[in-house]
C-alpha cells in the first residue's frame, strides 16, 4: 500500500516547527522584546508545532483504526494496540521530561502524554458520526470558558509544569497543563474529521475559521489590545489556550492539510519531497532526540548569545535533521522509536497501516 506522501509532508513540517520554537526559546537574548517583529515569526511558527503535531496523530489514528478494523477485524487486537501505543507514548513523555529536567519535572503531562490519552479515546471517537464530531469539536473549542470558571488556569510555566498530588497531576492532564485534554482535544478530532471528510466540507470548515480568525485581529485593532501572546493579557494566548487561539490554530492547520493534499501528485514525484519526508518519518524520535543538546546547552550554561547567532544556530540545528534522516533511512532503518513500537505491535500480529492509502 503506497504511503500518502503529504501527512510524511506535513509531520516534516511540524516536527520542525517544534525544534525551531524549542530551540529558539532556549537561545533567545534577554533584550529581544515580545512585540518585535523576529519574537512574532517565532511566536507564529512555535504556535503551529503542537497543533499540526496532535491534528496529524488524530489523522493517523483515524485511518490507522479504520484500516486495522477492515483488515483483522478483531476487538482485543485493536485494544492491545490502543493500550500498547498509549504506555509507549507516556514512557517516552516520562524519558522527554528527563532529558529535558531543565524545562519540565519527570511526570510533567505534556504533549506525548496528551497523544497517549487521545489514542485511548480514538476508539470510541472512531465510531462517531461526522456530524456529531463536528459539533463535539465546536463544544471543545469554547471549553476554555468553563476551564477558566472552574479551574485555576495560571499560566505561569512553574505552575502548569508542577503538581502536588494525583489530582492536581490529573488537573494538569485535562484542564490546566501545558497541553491539557480540553481545548487541545479539538486538534484531534480535527484530525479525524479531515480523514473522513471531502473536500467541499474542509472548504467549508476553513472559510468559517477565517472569518472568526480576521475577527480575532479586527477585534484585537479596534479595542487595541494585544492580539497574541505565549502568555499573558491577550487575544490569542497559548498558556492556557484561548478560545482564539483554538479557532485560529485549526484553521490554519485545516488549511495547510487543504494546501498539500491538493498538490498530493507533485509531492510524489519531487525528489526533494520524497527525501524531505523522512523526516517525517521519524517525528518522535527526532522529538525526544533533539532535546539532547539543548540539555548540553544549559548545563554548560551556554545561553548568552546575540540575536544574529541565536538565529543562525537555531537554523542549522533545525535543518540538520534531513540530512540525519536521510543517513539513518539509508543505514540504520530498524533503529528509533518508531521501529520499536512497530516491534511491539507485531508481537499481536497487528499490521502497520497509519499512512497508508485505503
Amino acid at each position: 500500500m503506497e504511503r500518502k506522501q503529504y501527512i510524511d509532508v506535513l509531520r516534516s513540517i511540524a516536527i520542525l516547527f517544534m525544534i525551531e520554537v524549542h530551540t529558539s526559546a532556549q537561545l533567545s537574548p534577554s533584550n529581544i522584546s515580545e512585540d518585535s517583529l523576529i519574537a512574532l515569526i517565532v511566536a507564529s511558527i512555535g504556535g503551529l508545532a503542537a497543533p499540526l503535531f496532535v491534528t496529524l496523530s488524530g489523522w493517523s489514528a483515524q485511518h490507522s483504526l479504520i484500516q486495522k478494523t477492515n483488515i483483522i477485524n478483531l476487538e482485543k487486537s485493536i485494544a492491545y494496540w490502543v493500550i500498547t501505543r498509549s504506555i509507549f507514548l507516556l514512557g517516552c513523555q516520562i524519558l522527554v521530561n528527563l532529558i529535558a529536567s531543565h524545562v519540565f519535572n519527570w511526570y510533567t503531562p505534556g504533549v506525548l502524554s496528551l497523544l497517549a490519552l487521545c489514542t485511548l479515546l480514538s476508539v470510541p471517537l472512531s465510531k462517531i458520526k461526522l456530524e456529531t464530531k463536528l459539533l463535539f469539536l465546536l463544544f471543545v473549542c469554547f471549553t476554555p470558558i468553563l476551564n477558566s470558571y472552574f479551574f485555576n488556569l495560571n499560566g505561569e510555566w512553574s505552575h502548569i509544569i508542577n503538581a502536588n498530588s494525583i489530582l492536581e497531576w490529573v488537573d494538569r492532564l485535562i484542564f490546566s497543563g501545558t497541553y491539557p485534554l480540553f481545548p487541545w482535544l479539538t486538534f484531534f478530532l480535527l484530525g479525524g474529521i479531515i480523514r473522513d471528510s471531502n473536500n467541499s466540507l474542509n472548504n467549508k470548515l476553513s472559510n468559517v475559521g477565517v472569518f472568526f480568525s480576521i475577527s480575532f485581529i479586527a477585534y484585537s485593532i479596534l479595542t487595541n489590545a494585544k492580539w497574541a501572546t505565549t502568555t499573558g493579557d491577550a487575544i490569542l494566548t497559548f498558556f492556557p489556550a484561548s478560545i482564539a487561539f483554538i479557532i485560529t490554530a485549526n484553521t490554519t492547520v485545516l488549511i495547510l492539510f487543504i494546501l498539500l493534499q491538493r498538490f498530493e501528485a507533485i509531492l510524489k514525484k519531487s525528489n526533494v519531497m520524497v527525501k524531505f519526508s523522512k523526516i517525517g518519518n521519524l517525528s518522535l524520535t527526532i522529538y525526544i532526540l533533539h532535546f539532547i543538546p539543548l540539555r548540553l546547552l544549559d548545563i554548560f550554561n551556554l545561553n548568552d548569545w546575540t540575536l544574529l547567532e541565536a538565529i543562525i544556530i537555531t537554523l542549522i540545528f533545525t535543518f540538520i535533521w534531513w540530512p540525519i534522516s536521510l543517513i539513518h533511512h539509508k543505514s540504520f532503518k530498524k533503529y528509533s522509536f518508531e521501529s520499536l513500537l512497530r516491534f511491539i505491535s507485531a508481537k499481536k500480529n497487528i499490521p502497520s497501516t497509519s499512512v497508508r492509502e485505503s
